[in-house]
C-alpha cells in the first residue's frame, strides 16, 4: 500500500523538480532580456536629450546672426564635458565651433562631407559608429542634426562622445557583479563594455553574436565570453541609433539557482519517504487490530448483543465502532421519527385545509364586494342619468333634478375617495396636516352638516360635547364622525336616536357614537373594522355599502395616535363606537375651520383638457367672484399666463400634450411668469405625485374631486402668500 501511494508520489516530484529547475533557469533568463531592454532605453534616452538639446541650439540667433563666438557659449552650455561636446560645421563639411577647443583656436580639418550631405539632404539625424577622432585621434561617435537657423540648409550641428562616456551609463544598473553589459555599433565594434572596458572597447564583439544581431531585433544564445567564459547573451537593438545592447551571464550562475532548488527538493523527497515507509509499517500493525475488533463488534451487533468497544490508536476506526453500538439506538430513533413525521403530515395537510378555505372565503369577499360596488355606483348614476333626461325633455322641476344630480355626484366622489383613502393606508401612504383641532366644535359642525342631509331624515341626532382639543388632521377627523354617524344612522330604524358624546379621561379626548339598531353579532363584532367586512342589510336597504368605512376609521384613529372600539349585546340590541385620541392643552388662538371670504378683483387662468369638467369649474369660480381665464392646451399655458398676468394658476397634470409638470417647469424658468402661483387640481393623489408636484413648482396640490370650501380655502392661501 506504501509503495503504491509512494511511487506515483516520487514520480510527479521528479516532474515537478524538474519544472522548477527550469523555470528558475527560465526567470533568469528573462532578467537578461529585461536589462537588455533597459540597458538599450539608456542609450535612447541620452541620445534623444542630445537630439532635443541640438534642436533647440539649431534656432539660436547667434547661429542666425553668424555670431559664433557667442554660439559657442552658447552651445558649451549643453556639453557633458569632458567626454560629449558639440561641433558646428557648414555646409562644406568645416568646423565652424568646437566647444572642446577655445573660439578662435585652429580646427582640424574633417572628412565628413558625405555625413553633412546627407543630413542636409535628408533634414533627419544621423548616428555614426565608432571612429577615431579628427581632433583629438580618440575612439568617439557622433550624432549628426540640420540646424533651423540660416535657412536651415546652412548648418549642421553635431555632439560627439567619446567612449568614456557610454560605460558608466551601463554601470548605473543594479545587476550582479558576473554580468557584463556592452554596446556595440553596427559593424560589431564595442563601443563600452562593463568588465576589462581599456582592453576590449573597440575591439570586434564575438562573430556568433554580431551574427545573431544581424539577423534579429532581438534574442537569447549562448556563447563563450571574450575572456571565454561559458554564458547566456541575450542582446537587443538602440531604435535611435541601430547600436546592440549585449548583455551576458555566466550560464553556471544562470543555473545555479535550479540546481539548488533541485537538491533541496530531492532532500525533502528522500526524508518524506523514508517517514512515510517508517509510519506505514507502524501504523499497519495497529490498522490491522483495530479492524479486527471492529469485526467482532459488529459480529456482537448482528446477534443481537452489546458490543464490547476496546479503544484502539486508530480514530477512525474508534468512530466506526461507536457507530455499531450507536446503530440500535438509530433504528429505535428513526422509528419515532417516522411516526413524527406521519403526525406533522397530518397537521401541515389540516393547516392546508384550513388555508385554502380563507383563500376560499377572501375570494367570495372579493367577488361580494365588487358586487357591492357596481350597486353602489349604478344606484346614482342611474339616479343621474334619471334626472339628466328629465332635463332634457323639459320635464320635472329643474331645480329638483339639479339637487339629484348634486347629490348623486357628492355620492359618487364619496365612494371613490373611500377607495382611495383605503388604498393609501394599507400602503401608508397617508401624510395628515396636523393643527390644534376643538374635538367638541368639529363634532358639533358635523352632527349639525349631517342632520341636514336627506340621510338623517326621520332620525335625531342629540350631540354631547364637552370641549377637548386635540392635535389633529381637520379633514380626517370630520371623515372619522361622519363615517360613524352615517353607519349608525344606516343601522338604525326610522325614528330613533343617534347619539355623540364628547368627553375628556385622563389626558385623553373620548368620543362615543351610539344607536338604537340591528346590533352586531359577536363573530362579526372581532372583524367589524377589517376591509370590505359587513353584517347583513338592515330592513330598509338592499345593501348596506362597501365595508370599508369602518375600515378607514380604525387606520385614521391609529394615525392619530389613539384607538377604537366596538361594543354590542347582539342582534337587536344598537351598537356603540367609542375611540379616543391624545388630548392636548387649550392652544392661545384657535385655527379657522372654513374657507376665508373671496377677495375681490382676483384673475386665474384655469387648465383643464376635458371641456365639460373646464366648463363647470371655470363657471363655478366664476360663482365665487374670480375673474377666469380657460385654457384646454399645456403648449398655450406659458403665453396665456404671461399676457394675463394672473394671480394663480389652477392646472390639471394629466394635459395630452404636454403634462402639466412640464409646462409648471416652463413657467418657473419664465421672468414673466415665475412669480405667479401654481396649484395642481389632479387626480393623482399618492405621495409621489405631491412630491412630484413641489420639485415640478407647484405651491399647492388638490384632489380631484375636490370640495369647493377646500379649494377657495387653498386659492386664497397661496394667493396672500
Amino acid at each position: 500500500m506504501a509503495a503504491a501511494v509512494l511511487v506515483p508520489i516520487v514520480l510527479a516530484a521528479a516532474l515537478a523538480i524538474d519544472k522548477i529547475r527550469e523555470g528558475e533557469r527560465d526567470a533568469a533568463l528573462r532578467g537578461l532580456r529585461e536589462t537588455a531592454r533597459a540597458t538599450a532605453l539608456i542609450v535612447d534616452r541620452d541620445v534623444q536629450g542630445a537630439l532635443s538639446a541640438m534642436k533647440a541650439l539649431g534656432n539660436s540667433r547667434s547661429l542666425e546672426m553668424h555670431d559664433f563666438a557667442a554660439f559657442q557659449v552658447e552651445a558649451s552650455a549643453i556639453d557633458q564635458k569632458p567626454d560629449v561636446w558639440t561641433v558646428l560645421l557648414d555646409a562644406n563639411a568645416r568646423q565652424l565651433v568646437n566647444t572642446r577647443v577655445a573660439y578662435g583656436n585652429p580646427l582640424a580639418a574633417t572628412t565628413s562631407q558625405e555625413r553633412v550631405t546627407r543630413v542636409l539632404a535628408s533634414r533627419e539625424p544621423l548616428v555614426t559608429d565608432l571612429f577615431n577622432g579628427p581632433q583629438t585621434n580618440r575612439l568617439i561617435s557622433m550624432i549628426y542634426t540640420p540646424a533651423d537657423a540660416g535657412g536651415g540648409n546652412a548648418f549642421v550641428l553635431a555632439q560627439v562622445f567619446s567612449v568614456q562616456f557610454w560605460t558608466p551609463r551601463l554601470m548605473k544598473q543594479d545587476i550582479p557583479a558576473d554580468w557584463i553589459v556592452a554596446i556595440a555599433d553596427r559593424t560589431g565594434r564595442l563601443i563600452a563594455r562593463s568588465h576589462k572596458t581599456d582592453e576590449f572597447v573597440g575591439q570586434a564583439a564575438r562573430p556568433d553574436i554580431v551574427a545573431a544581431a544581424a539577423a534579429s531585433n532581438d534574442g537569447l544564445i549562448k556563447i563563450p565570453t571574450l575572456e571565454g567564459i561559458d554564458s547566456y547573451a541575450a542582446f537587443t537593438h538602440s531604435s535611435l541609433t541601430g547600436w546592440t545592447v549585449i548583455v551576458a551571464a555566466p550560464s553556471a550562475a544562470v543555473e545555479a539557482g535550479g540546481q539548488q532548488v533541485v537538491r533541496l527538493a530531492m532532500s525533502g523527497m528522500l526524508l518524506a519517504v523514508a517517514a512515510a515507509v517508517i509510519v506505514a509499517a507502524a501504523f499497519g500493525r495497529n490498522f490491522i487490530r483495530a479492524i479486527e475488533g471492529a469485526g467482532h463488534a459488529a459480529e456482537a451487533l448482528g446477534r443481537g448483543e452489546t458490543p464490547v468497544i476496546d479503544k484502539t490508536g486508530v480514530q477512525e476506526v474508534n468512530q466506526l465502532n461507536q457507530a455499531i453500538v450507536d446503530a440500535g439506538r438509530l433504528l429505535d430513533i428513526e422509528r419515532q421519527s417516522r411516526r413524527s413525521a406521519e403526525t406533522q403530515r397530518e397537521e401541515l395537510l389540516v393547516r392546508e385545509t384550513r388555508a385554502r378555505e380563507v383563500a376560499q372565503a377572501q375570494n367570495e369577499a372579493k367577488d361580494q364586494f365588487l358586487a357591492m360596488l357596481g350597486h353602489e355606483l349604478r344606484n346614482p348614476l342611474a339616479a343621474i342619468t334619471g334626472a339628466i333626461a328629465l332635463m332634457e325633455r323639459g320635464r320635472g322641476d329643474p331645480g329638483k333634478s339639479l339637487d339629484i344630480i348634486r347629490r348623486q355626484s357628492g355620492h359618487l366622489g364619496h365612494i371613490v375617495n373611500d377607495l382611495l383613502d383605503v388604498s393609501r393606508l394599507m400602503a401608508g401612504k397617508i401624510m395628515l396636516e396636523r393643527l390644534p383641532v376643538d374635538l367638541a366644535l368639529c363634532a358639533s359642525a358635523c352632527a349639525e352638516a349631517l342632520a341636514n342631509t336627506e340621510r338623517a331624515a326621520g332620525y335625531r341626532i342629540s350631540v354631547e360635547a364637552a370641549t377637548v382639543w386635540v392635535y389633529g388632521d381637520t379633514v380626517r377627523i370630520e371623515q372619522i364622525l361622519n363615517n360613524l354617524l352615517t353607519n349608525a344612522l344606516k343601522f338604525s330604524p326610522s325614528g330613533s336616536e343617534v347619539k355623540l358624546v364628547v368627553r375628556e379621561d385622563s389626558g385623553r379626548a373620548i368620543v362615543t357614537v351610539t344607536d338604537a339598531g340591528t346590533g352586531i353579532e359577536p363573530e362579526l363584532l372581532a372583524h367589524v373594522f377589517e376591509p370590505f367586512v359587513q353584517g347583513p342589510p338592515p330592513a330598509n336597504r338592499t345593501q348596506s355599502g362597501m365595508g370599508i368605512g369602518l375600515a378607514l376609521v380604525r387606520q385614521l384613529v391609529g394615525l392619530h395616535g389613539g384607538e377604537v372600539h366596538a361594543h354590542s349585546a347582539g342582534a337587536g340590541e344598537g351598537s356603540s363606537f367609542e375611540f379616543w385620541m391624545p388630548a392636548i392643552n387649550t392652544p392661545l388662538e384657535a385655527p379657522p375651520l372654513s374657507a376665508p371670504p373671496v377677495s375681490s378683483a382676483r384673475k386665474l387662468v384655469y387648465v383643464e383638457d376635458n371641456d365639460d369638467a373646464r366648463a363647470t369649474m371655470g363657471e363655478l369660480l366664476r360663482a365665487f367672484g374670480y375673474e377666469v381665464l380657460e385654457v384646454s392646451k399645456g403648449k398655450d399655458v406659458l403665453e396665456a399666463v404671461a399676457a394675463a398676468q394672473p394671480d394663480a394658476v389652477l392646472m390639471d397634470i394629466g394635459l395630452p400634450d404636454i403634462d402639466g409638470y412640464e409646462v409648471a417647469r416652463g413657467l418657473r424658468a419664465d421672468p414673466r411668469c415665475n412669480h405667479v402661483p401654481l396649484i395642481a387640481l389632479t387626480g393623482y393623489g399618492q405621495l409621489r405625485d405631491k412630491e412630484a408636484a413641489a420639485h415640478a413648482g407647484f405651491n399647492a396640490h388638490l384632489i380631484k374631486p375636490v370640495d369647493v370650501q377646500q379649494m377657495v380655502r387653498t386659492l386664497e392661501g397661496v394667493m396672500a402668500g
